[in-house]
């Protein structure tokens, strides 16, 4: 019986991240603002070491907040960020939306797009999110802009249940040939909250 309620809970899960990914590009249209386009952050390289966890992420040129429906469900954030991640001289951008379960769980959807001179090209990799919960976290991102560009995931799969620690894999994307590319896949340490691991 506990490993039917283990599944059930996988399955809400993804179903929620499913309807996360929806709300996210739905509310998450490109802005039409020149300042969103030609205000670039100047890249910020910082190390947890212990410290608490950063995606990477500072300095957004616009911020939109939504409010949740009834449940406590919906996306509630959307931060947009220009960076020259492909270091041509154009502005690209990077979007990070707070998603909200209604629960002690919630995720960030993260949206990576280049810009080639006439439009925001998507090259966002697969299920580029975080799994976040009360305790511990099963999936984050961190971007990293120095000494080039590069995105680290870790993640874990789910135990007996939210809080059982797990073996984590840790994913390193680079750019090249204006694209997202798995670097290095590698397995990783056992572990409650991924977040401790960068």
């Amino acid at each position: 019986m506990e490993k039917n309620n283990g599944w059930i809970k996988i399955i809400i899960i993804l179903a929620l991240i499913g309807v996360g990914v929806f709300v996210f590009y739905k509310f998450n249209k490109p802005h039409t603002e020149t300042k969103s386009i030609n205000v670039m952050a100047e890249p910020i390289v910082e190390t947890t070491g212990g410290a608490e966890f950063t995606d990477g992420l500072a300095n957004p040129v616009s911020v939109h907040n939504f409010e949740p429906d009834e449940f406590g469900e919906g996306v509630v954030e959307v931060a947009t960020f220009s960076y020259d991640i492909d270091e041509d001289g154009r502005p690209d951008r990077i979007s990070r939306a707070r998603r909200e379960t209604g629960t002690a769980h919630f995720q960030y959807i993260y949206r990576v797009e280049l810009n080639n001179g006439e439009k925001m090209v998507n090259i966002t990799p697969k299920d580029f999110f975080t799994v976040e919960g009360a305790e511990c976290a099963h999936q984050k991102i961190q971007f990293s802009f120095k000494p080039d560009f590069s995105i680290t995931k870790i993640s874990r799969p789910m135990g007996e249940d939210w809080d059982t620690p797990t073996p984590s894999t840790k994913t390193v994307y680079t750019l090249w040939n204006n694209n997202l590319h798995v670097a290095t896949t590698s397995e990783y340490k056992t572990v409650c909250d991924v977040a401790e691991l960068f």
